[in-house]
């Protein structure tokens, strides 16, 4: 995981940066393996995205649940971009989430200028929402979002064709 994110490419949208070393990232794993916040309102899901024979890491998805709804995400390294894998692990995600009978929603956020993530969430079956104005404020520039939302009743009566 270290390897794939340490490529700055994949956080020209995102205030994230890539971590500072293997022992950060270990740190940062041993916080997210607690599976939540720390009042237990929020149950936190990760999964790392793994291809071919090998089993090689390529990126993770995740879940943020909290009551009836969920906040999910992606990140897929950059030498694997445009390869249909984002789609496939978000689809195995969704299918994970909405099998919660009390997860009703999806909710997913994406900075307006990431033009990839959000032809995927429309993909998925995500609407947009709303914008959100200045959301964020990273790497010298403001950052607006648009916010996404997917029904559990829109997942499942939706057959997602397979990507190959």
């Amino acid at each position: 995981m270290f390897s794939g994110l340490s490529d700055n490419r994949a956080y020209q949208f995102i205030p994230d940066e890539p971590p500072i070393s293997l022992k950060a990232l270990r740190d940062r794993y041993v916080v997210l393996s607690s599976g939540g916040n720390s009042n237990g309102t929020e149950i936190w899901l990760n999964w790392i995205i793994r291809q071919g024979v090998d089993q090689k890491a390529v990126g993770y998805t995740q879940a943020t649940l909290t009551a009836e709804e969920a906040v999910v995400a992606y990140h897929v390294f950059p030498l694997y971009w445009r390869q249909g894998i984002a789609a496939e692990a978000m689809k195995s995600t969704l299918t994970t989430i909405f099998y919660n009978p009390d997860i009703k929603i999806a909710r997913a956020f994406v900075d307006t200028r990431n033009h990839a993530s959000i032809a995927l969430l429309h993909k998925l079956g995500f609407k947009q929402i709303r914008t959100i104005h200045d959301a964020d404020f990273f790497k010298g520039a403001k950052s607006h979002e648009y916010e996404f939302e997917l029904t559990q009743t829109e997942w499942l009566k939706t057959p997602m064709p397979s990507q190959t």
